[in-house]
């Protein structure tokens, strides 16, 4: 089994920035030969980057969507990936070198020798579509799991439960996700933020700065999922509203 020691920084400006937590998604993995890391995508669907310092890995890595036409991901994946001529990359990976692996991009790793690596998973804007669906995806699975327990909770108590599980399950919830958007427009540029704000498309009902009171409101809840409350332009279009806000006033 790999065991690794966690260094202390941010996998972006949002985790940073906190105090509260103490894992940071930069570490080092220390595994013997033959140990291995399952087959996943990693965290939050972030970015990631692996640089050994000693050792050998060998990477299995799955274009995005050949992991649905596996039989079973807990089986032998090479032999599968063979039998169905699935689209994948073997990758032999020496002292001193590094690989990328792009967010959703299904992996697993086997150390072919004693390794020592360094890794680093991270997020920027252009991962953030697939972080939210993977977040929105992973609460309906947690709304189905619970939902013999619906109607003994108000929708509130609801709304809450759902969170708290989602966030036991993945490590965030909402509420993260909206900080970590915010968090990190705060560091854009002007050019940069401008160009995110005009990229947006036109929604029927944009949320403004004022509107927020109404956008965590549970009275509806009931009319349509909680996986359903917000689309991302909604999320981005709000945390950008809140930061024009917080620039317009200097502070």
């Amino acid at each position: 089994k790999q065991w690794y020691q966690r260094r202390v920084r941010g996998l972006n400006k949002y985790w940073k920035n906190r105090d509260d937590v103490s894992d940071d998604y930069i570490f080092s993995y220390l595994g013997p030969a033959g140990s291995y890391t399952p087959f996943h995508a990693d965290v939050f669907r972030s970015y990631s980057w692996s640089v050994n310092v000693c050792g050998c890995k060998k990477w299995l890595i799955l274009y995005p969507g050949e992991e649905l036409k596996l039989s079973d991901p807990g089986l032998n994946i090479e032999k599968q990936c063979r039998e169905k001529q699935l689209k994948y990359h073997l990758v032999l990976q020496g002292p001193g070198e590094g690989i990328f692996v792009p967010s959703g991009w299904w992996h697993q790793v086997l150390n072919a020798a004693d390794t020592i690596s360094i890794n680093h998973n991270w997020a920027n804007f252009h991962c953030v579509p697939k972080m939210w669906k993977y977040l929105t995806s992973e609460l309906m699975l947690v709304e189905r799991e619970i939902s013999d327990c619906r109607d003994l909770m108000s929708d509130r108590e609801w709304y809450e439960q759902c969170q708290l599980v989602l966030r036991a399950n993945i490590g965030i919830d909402f509420t993260e996700f909206f900080q970590f958007i915010l968090i990190n427009l705060k560091y854009l540029s002007l050019e940069t933020f401008n160009r995110l704000v005009n990229g947006l498309p036109n929604i029927s009902h944009p949320l403004k700065v004022l509107d927020l009171p109404k956008a965590i409101d549970t009275s509806d809840y009931n009319v349509k999922p909680v996986s359903q409350l917000y689309t991302l332009d909604d999320v981005i279009i709000l945390a950008t509203s809140i930061y024009s806000l917080i620039k317009s006033c200097n502070c």
